[in-house]
């Protein structure tokens, strides 16, 4: 049904047929009484189109909350293990993807992405998620070429009275696919002038089973995630805020990578100040995170072979900060601001089983730092038109120490690689700029339209500079092949132009976008023609290593999220995705491109309970890099139930089954198995989750 040579257009069409009989579950239980009249998601008022994903839809059974983007037009997620999911907004990912957390850009701990920023807040203690449709605002974060995630955790909030006020939230579950079970809560006090809070979360599973009773192996999680806060308000409205966070991974599969988390081990401190003076907005925010990461190929695998037992003992810490200061000018809102990151990483591969002199440094006193300036206007230019005007520029320092192999005095190549790196200049400075336009325009009191347009940067990733030996250590491609780096990349420069409508009623809605994107010097691997190269990878394993290069590239597409109110006690809403990644430069597509895909949902509310059902349906991907060696993958869908029921005030209770019909498919962003003694053959996509049981119980006091 999807051909490989269809349209957008069409595949759109064919799309459509799948979906008629995919609906899906997510009413609000505190809304069970009635379904309220339609209104649209987002945000339309001189500023960003932000989706707001419904999270009353999502089991706190669900592990990791990047699993919840699927749930917003435009957005996916790279998944290479049950707590590594990372996030795709319109074929972008990774370090092209800014995911703010309460604010922060966290500091990964390991050079393959095992700790992305959403594995940092558990499903339990997840207070929203939201994409900013399009392109991001310049005043979103320093790196956003490919568009801005928002989380943020749940916290304490002031009140309006003297008297203190307590707070309990608590949830607790569990799932059959991987006998999981999950416990989180939060406790506050709080009255107009204090709050404080301690929060704590635990979850655990074992390996994921698929149709007919197989296991993909490893794949069990574990993950202790607590800390707490307190903020003060005085009588002039200046609030100052403080928080710490640690969070403990303890041994993790990641099937798709060479190795497994050992245990990841990070601390989060924040602090933040809001408040005016005059006419004039003030914020501020310090943060800093710690990250000791280690992962193995021996604890929850067997290695490839008994001899080439390996363990990556990572260390990642970062330094970031933020101030802004807004105020009136014409009809709109004047920002200026300045924000940075300073990080530092290192990463030391041993054996310790087998050859305790066998000692790489992959990455040695490495540093990237960032450093940006930026404006922003948001305000009416005439009635029933807002504008949003933003520059940014950005300076991106990255610089490492000596590196060193143990085999290098041994082997010529090796020593050839080594040397070669270690007397070339490894600084690289990148001076960016970003501009961004956009324009709203109310057509009507039910139908606005909007345009935008952009040019977005990045400065090359510490992996794509310092990768100086042949390695699978890629920020979580996982594609299989053994990169190097290049130490004169230039940063990506992308230029993007889009399109869209936002069109509601009483009953209906539904906001559509179109998007095209350029992408100048994009960070491509690319085969390499080096032959020291080629001899040391193929002694690792890959004949066919690349290297990280400029290349040209193109992303375009289309999204939209749509919903009607059918009666009083039924409605219906969906998503639906496209986009396509291609090389500009040859004929190629991109790697790991989410194939076109969407859902519906059907819920019924009545009373204090709600049901529905949920389908989810994804075409076929053959647009595949052939320079990746990627696999083609088929369509599916997929059928979901779910229910929930307020049994009293503070009680409620969800339970459902996930794929239903024990589907047995094998999602194209799931990556590639690296792992032998599995019930998944080496080289097979990771498959998606069997049919899965899960009941929730939340209790909440305030």
């Amino acid at each position: 049904m999807f051909a490989h040579k269809h349209t957008a257009p069409c595949r759109l069409i064919a799309l459509s047929h799948v979906l008629i009989y995919c609906f899906s579950a997510g009413a609000h239980a505190e809304q069970a009484r009635q379904l309220p009249e339609m209104t649209v998601e987002g945000e339309s008022v001189a500023g960003p189109a932000i989706f707001q994903i419904d999270l009353e839809q999502a089991p706190v059974t669900t592990p990791d909350a990047a699993e919840l983007l699927r749930r917003a037009p435009g957005a996916n997620v790279n998944r290479n293990g049950p707590l590594t999911g990372i996030a795709q907004y319109r074929g972008m990912y990774g370090d092209r993807v800014n995911v703010q957390v309460n604010g922060m850009n966290i500091t990964t701990g390991g050079p393959n992405g095992m700790d992305p920023p959403l594995s940092y807040v558990p499903r339990g203690q997840l207070e929203s998620l939201e994409v900013i449709r399009g392109i991001a605002p310049v005043s979103s974060g320093l790196e956003t070429i490919g568009g801005t995630i928002i989380v943020n955790a749940k916290s304490s909030s002031f009140t309006t009275k003297d008297r203190i006020t307590p707070m309990l939230d608590i949830s607790t579950g569990g799932a059959s696919v991987d006998e999981s079970t999950t416990v989180s809560g939060i406790a506050s006090a709080a009255n107009r002038s204090h709050r404080l809070h301690v929060y704590g979360s635990r979850d655990d599973g074992n390996n994921i089973e698929f149709a007919d009773g197989n296991k993909i192996k490893p794949s069990r999680h574990e993950r202790n995630n607590y800390g707490g806060g307190y903020g003060f308000r005085n009588r002039g409205g200046h609030e100052f805020s403080f928080d710490v966070r640690h969070n403990n991974t303890d041994p993790t599969g990641t099937p798709s990578l060479p190795m497994d988390i050992k245990f990841i081990d990070t601390d989060i401190v924040q602090g933040e100040y809001s408040g005016s003076v005059g006419n004039y907005a003030l914020h501020g925010q310090l943060y800093w995170s710690d990250v000791n990461h280690e992962m193995s190929n021996f604890e929850l695998r067997n290695p490839p072979m008994p001899m080439m037992t390996r363990l990556n003992d990572a260390k990642s810490d970062g330094l970031g900060y933020r101030a802004d200061l807004g105020f009136a000018v014409a009809s709109g809102t004047l920002l200026l601001g300045i924000d940075g990151r300073l990080d530092d990483h290192e990463a030391t591969v041993t054996d310790p089983v087998n050859n305790p002199a066998f000692r790489v440094e992959a990455y040695n006193d490495v540093e990237r730092d960032a450093f940006g300036f930026f404006t922003e206007w948001n305000g009416d230019i005439a009635s029933g038109w807002n504008m949003q005007l933003g520059a940014r520029y950005n300076r991106v320092e990255s610089q490492s120490g000596q590196v060193s192999h143990f085999m290098a005095m041994m082997n010529p190549a090796i020593g050839t690689l080594q040397n070669r790196f270690n007397s070339a200049d490894r600084d690289n400075n990148q001076d960016n700029f970003d501009l961004v336009a956009k324009l709203d325009h109310a057509l009507s009191s039910q139908i606005n339209i909007i345009g935008e347009a952009g040019m977005k940067t990045r400065a090359p990733s510490y992996q794509e500079l310092y990768l100086w030996v042949p390695l699978q250590s890629t920020n979580g491609l996982a594609d299989g092949h053994n990169y190097v780096g290049d130490l004169n990349l230039d940063s990506e420069k992308a230029y993007e132009a889009g399109l869209g409508l936002d069109w509601h009623s009483r009953r209906v809605y539904a906001s559509p976008r179109l998007f095209y994107r350029y992408v100048d010097d994009y960070i491509q691997g690319t085969p390499s023609t080096d032959p020291v190269v080629i001899m040391v990878s193929t002694a690792n394993g890959d004949p066919n290593p690349l290297q990280w290069s400029n290349v040209d590239a193109k992303l375009y597409g289309a999204d939209m999220d749509w919903g009607v109110t059918i009666n009083r006690n039924w409605r219906l809403d969906g998503v639906v995705s496209y986009v396509r990644g291609e090389r500009d430069d040859i004929n190629d597509d991109l790697y790991r491109i989410a194939p076109l895909n969407g859902s519906a949902t059907l819920t019924y509310s009545y009373s204090n309970w709600w049901t529905g059902l949920e389908g989810v349906g994804y075409a076929q991907q053959h647009e595949v890099s052939e320079t990746n060696n990627e696999e083609k993958s088929s369509s599916y869908t997929l059928l979901n139930l779910r229910g929930g029921i307020n049994v009293m005030r503070n009680l409620a209770i969800s339970l459902g089954v996930e794929n239903v019909f024990d589907k047995d498919y094998e999602p194209h962003l799931s990556g590639i198995n690296r792992v032998a003694d599995s019930d998944v053959a080496v080289g097979d996509r990771v498959p998606g989750p069997g049919r899965n049981y899960f009941a929730t119980l939340q209790y909440k006091y305030n």
